[in-house]
């Protein structure tokens, strides 16, 4: 062996014998005198804005998103619904949904995609010819493409849909199928008689959006729309309204609250949409 190598072999035995003497006295001084290794305290970062956790519904719907989400107190909801149900009544579905949200394939607006889902929550037991599905282009909320929102309304109606109908925000006149002539009901006039004498008092604005179902060519029924409304306006001035306080629009064919495939739904969709506006 040469005199390198042994000089080598010394070193390592050497400091073989440091490190096993050490161990040896940390090993002993641990359990003699008690001591524990230090160990590092992790403390909890606190959540941020983001961590929060978000608000969630019973059945709820994420933008631009289709797929029914069920959530705590899903059952109990699923349960009052299917409840209601008699022998005459139907169930109406309503999916809700925004400006600017994609209409999946199938569908000619995300609502009516999101009242089918919902619809296979309810059914069965709820028979099929029970359901009817609708759907309705909402106001925007605050956080709505990051955040979950309910985008329904469902109720058990009885006998047929009433050609005027009160909602929370809007009233909706049906309409006969290619006609600028609202369909001879005394609810109608009855309605108007009491726009009109509220606008007298209070000097509130309306606006008045004509709709029409998808049958013929596009632009026609924009125009057709737009007539509708006007005829509205026509008979809101013969009963005293200023019509400097009405304002008249058009969307044609392009936001049904119904399938088009249905003679029902195309009824749905000819209609002149009511919205009052506060004096400012």
């Amino acid at each position: 062996m040469s005199k390198s190598t042994s000089t080598l072999l010394v070193l390592l035995v050497t400091l073989a014998w440091f490190w096993f003497s050490w161990k040896w006295y940390t090993c002993w001084c641990m359990q003699s005198c008690g001591c524990e290794p230090k160990v590092e305290e992790t403390i909890p970062a606190t959540p941020s804005q983001g961590d929060v956790e978000m608000k969630r519904f019973p059945i709820d719907f994420k933008w631009s998103d289709a797929t029914a989400f069920t959530n705590s107190g899903f059952e109990t909801y699923q349960q009052s619904i299917q409840d209601g149900m008699n022998e005459n009544n139907r169930l109406e579905i309503v999916g809700q949904y925004f400006e600017g949200e994609p209409a999946p394939d199938g569908f000619e607006n995300m609502g009516l995609a999101r009242a089918e889902k919902i619809k296979a929550l309810f059914s069965p037991p709820i028979p099929d010819d029970r359901i009817i599905l609708r759907a309705r282009l909402i106001d925007s909320i605050e956080n709505m493409r990051t955040a979950y929102f309910e985008a329904s309304s469902l109720k058990w109606m009885e006998g047929e849909r009433k050609t005027v109908e009160e909602l929370d925000d809007r009233i909706i006149i049906r309409f006969p199928v290619n006609s600028t002539r609202k369909t001879y009901d005394p609810s109608v006039d009855e309605y108007l008689d009491k726009l009109a004498k509220r606008m007298k008092e209070t000097g509130e604005r309306v606006s008045l959006t004509g709709h029409t179902d998808n049958v013929g060519d596009a632009d026609k029924n924009l125009n057709l729309g737009e007539r509708r409304a006007n005829a509205i306006k026509e008979i809101l001035i013969s009963k005293g309204v200023d019509g400097s306080l009405i304002t008249v629009s058009s969307k044609g064919e392009t936001q049904p609250v119904a399938d088009n495939s249905t003679n029902e739904g195309r009824q749905d969709n000819r209609r002149v949409e009511v919205q009052l506006q506060k004096k400012q």
